[in-house]
Order: C-alpha cells, then structure tokens, then sequence
C-alpha cells in the first residue's frame, strides 16, 4: 500500500514539474510578444486617439529656416513691348513680394511654387527684385537686381558707300563692297544675308554684281527687335 502510494506521489510530482515549465513558458513567450508586439501597438494606438482628439488642428512643424529667394526664369533683357511677363518659381506656398521701380507687388505661388507678374514699362531701364515670404513668415534674403529695357527707337543706319544709283563698269569694278554704320550691339543683314558688325557698329558687306540693277536691302535690328531698313540699286554694264 504504502509503495502504490509513493508510486502515485511521483507521477503527480512529475505532472507538476511538467505544468510549471509550460507555465514558465508561455510566460516567457507573453512577455517577449508584449515588447515586441503589444508595447508598439500601444503607441500606435495611442497615437490614433490623440490624432482624432486634434485632428481639427493644422500640423506646426518647427519652420526657423527662411526660403530660397525666387528664381527667375529667362527673360529679354530689351524690348520693344510696353508690357513684359516675367515668371518663377519659388517653395510651394510661399507669397513673392516684386519690388519694381520702387512699387511693391505680391502673388501666390501655385501648388507647385510657379508664380507669374505682368509688368507695365516705361521707356528705358525697368529694375525689379524680389523676396519670398513662406506660411510662417520667414522671409527670404532678396534676389539679384534685373533689368529689362524698353526701346521703341529703331535703330540708326547710314550707308556710307557706294552711293544708290551707282554704276559700275567692266571687270574691274565687277566687284563691289557696301560699307556703313549702325547703333551698337544691333545686327545687320544685306539680303538677308548676316553681315558682321563691330563694336562700333561699322560692317561692310562685299559681293559680285550682275549685269544690269542690282537691288540690295540692308536692314538693321536692335536688340530690342526694332528695325531700319534702306535699299540701294547699283548698276553694273560689263
């Protein structure tokens, strides 16, 4: 009796020992699932609710640092419009602040930061900058200084040789040079033929004449686009 007893006491101690290392067990795999899982979710969803309380309220993200200045695109720096456009771009959001012949203008940038002003020039010089100002109020350093001249002069031309109406004989004379004077900085085309021009705004222009008239058109274009145009006729008999 007393050994069936003993043999009984044994099993149920090896079934105990077997129920406390399970036990041990899922506690230890609960705890790791706590920090692994459990801890992260918790934030998470802590996070949802504080979201849901203040979701009515904008994002403020710390915003220290000024914007970029605008950027210009290309422009012509001469013209002969009275109105000019000029656009850029600038950080997404951002107001620019123009400041054009001492006048102050601002617009909006567009969701992807390009921005556009039409400017009404006056004769001459027109100089224009500009700054950016982002949602929080930091202001940019200012852009460079940008000019766009409006010129509505045409250009001066003088042929200086040969005269119109000229004639000319044998093989001796068959071939001939135009030689004049423009403004400055403007092109000259003979025949619409581009013709050098130096910093003085002399060009000569050589060619071979034919038999008979022969009608040449010299037209000068400034920088601006304006035009002056003159045609001489030289006679050429063999």
């Amino acid at each position: 009796m007393t050994q069936r007893y003993s043999r009984l006491q044994s099993v149920e101690e090896k079934r105990n020992v077997k129920k406390t290392a399970l036990y041990v067990f899922l506690t230890i795999v609960l705890i790791i699932l706590l920090f692994v899982v459990g801890i992260p979710l918790f934030g998470k969803f802590t996070l949802f609710i504080s979201s849901l309380r203040g979701g009515s309220k904008p994002i403020v993200t710390n915003e220290g640092t000024p914007p970029a200045p605008p950027k210009f695109n290309y422009f012509a720096p001469f013209t002969n419009q009275s109105t000019a456009s000029i656009s850029g771009t600038i950080e997404p959001g951002a107001t620019v602040k123009l400041i054009f012949d001492g006048n102050a203008e601002e617009t909006l940038g567009d969701k992807n930061g390009v921005f556009n002003f039409n400017l009404n020039l006056s004769d001459g010089d027109n100089t224009f900058s500009a700054t950016a100002v982002d949602p929080s109020g930091n202001i940019s350093q200012k852009s460079g200084d940008y000019d766009i001249t409006l010129d509505t002069k045409p250009p001066a031309l003088t042929i200086s040789t040969p005269s119109d109406g000229s004639s000319f004989f044998g093989s001796n004379q068959k071939q001939e040079t135009i030689q004049g004077n423009t403004d400055t900085g403007s092109q000259i085309t003979v025949n619409d033929r581009i013709v050098s021009v130096d910093d003085s705004g002399n060009f000569q222009y050589t060619t071979t004449l034919n038999d008979g008239a022969n009608t040449f058109t010299i037209k000068s274009t400034d920088q601006a686009g304006n035009t002056t145009e003159k045609d001489i006729t030289l006679n050429f008999t063999p």
